[in-house]
């Protein structure tokens, strides 16, 4: 599908093929394989029909699936939280490009432009690393510079980390973020990244409000079964004393 998206269908359809039209092609495919991911464990939702209720056949099943469940959401949120992430910053960097006084700076932010500036290449690179507006993207502890917002630690994070710890710390805030509802997010005015808070609180809530149902269902079964038993135990008792079978034989 990648090579698709990045060979086939640019020279097919004569698109650019720049780095930004790249990555914004990979993202929309990456979270589009999330719907048919989500889709599957949409019957799995709502159990399965048993003798006792709208349940699961037994707790173990009903506890893996809503973990993997918790999992999978805290990987799409993790994930979406640093693609996000990535996607201001490249934001922070096309702004300083178009205030900056330095010309082709698009060819450094963009690998994908192959633009020839002769001679000069090392000199306006070294330039550009060293402009203020440029290196002001990465410090995100100073308050005037561009808002992340609930954003920063994913621009740290990309920064001076490996791709390992980057996965890990991402899927670890997912969880943290599903678990706690975004109660601990303070997002910026930017009006993507409050849509994307607002939506890992319905998750969060959603995904509670399956768990505390699971196990409502799962006691009413233990219920049922146990009602189901002292019911049967006692029409057998009645049966017993009206057929006055011995004692021996009760027992």
């Amino acid at each position: 599908i990648k090579v698709i998206i990045l060979a086939i269908i640019p020279r097919s359809f004569g698109l650019s093929t720049t780095a930004d039209d790249a990555k914004n092609y990979l993202r929309v495919i990456i979270l589009l394989q999330y719907v048919p991911r989500i889709i599957r464990f949409v019957p799995l939702l709502g159990g399965r029909q048993s003798a006792t209720g709208f349940i699961f056949e037994s707790a173990w099943a009903n506890f893996v699936i809503n973990l993997l469940m918790f999992v999978l959401a805290g990987h799409v949120v993790g994930s979406c939280w640093y693609l996000f992430g990535l996607q201001r910053v490249n934001q922070c960097l096309q702004n300083a490009c178009s205030v900056s006084n330095i010309s082709s700076c698009k060819v450094f932010r963009d690998c994908g432009l192959n633009f020839d500036i002769g001679g000069q290449n090392e000199q306006i690179s070294q330039q550009w690393v060293n402009e203020p507006a440029s290196t002001a993207c990465f410090d995100t502890g100073n308050d005037t510079n561009f808002q992340y917002g609930i954003y920063q630690q994913a621009v740290l994070l990309a920064t001076k980390h490996s791709a390992v710890t980057r996965y890990v710390y991402s899927l670890f805030w997912g969880f943290q973020q599903i678990s706690t509802l975004a109660g601990n997010l303070i997002p910026s005015y930017f009006e993507g990244e409050v849509l994307f808070t607002m939506a890992i609180v319905g998750l969060g809530l959603l995904l509670f409000a399956l768990l505390i149902g699971n196990m409502q269902n799962f006691l009413q079964a233990l219920g049922s079964r146990k009602l189901e038993m002292q019911l049967r135990r006692r029409d057998v008792e009645q049966w017993m004393s009206h057929r006055r079978l011995p004692e021996d034989l009760r027992r």
